[in-house]
């Protein structure tokens, strides 16, 4: 079920149409917003919903444990999905992934050890 983004009034919604287009072009950009803007949270989702990763897995960079943590349920619940199935994390001696995780936040370790 598609999400309803508008329901959320986070700044980053205004700036979806111009991320979209922009990577339509691009295979990169680089946000900075102030905390709550919903760039770790919301971001992703529309990514991910748009199909602008092409099937691809999203990572998702968080430096703190409980973040990552805190991040992936909370984009669980907003998708209506089970933590773990389409997005999950990985942290130290932690992983809640499956072969379904399309959007995956990891810590500065994980990441690491990823590239």
């Amino acid at each position: 079920m598609p999400i309803s983004f508008s329901k959320y009034d986070l700044p980053i919604i205004q700036y979806f149409p111009l991320i979209k287009n922009t990577l339509r072009d691009k295979n990169r950009f680089i946000i900075t917003a102030s905390p709550g803007a919903g760039k770790s949270t919301l971001l992703p989702l529309f990514l991910e919903e748009e199909n602008i990763n092409n099937g691809k897995k999203i990572i998702v960079l968080e430096p703190r444990r409980l973040a990552a943590r805190s991040i992936a349920a909370r984009m669980s619940e907003i998708k209506g999905d089970e933590l773990g199935k389409s997005i999950g994390y990985k942290i130290r001696f932690e992983n809640k992934t499956s072969n379904e995780t399309k959007i995956e936040v990891v810590t500065e370790g994980i990441l690491t050890r990823l590239l």
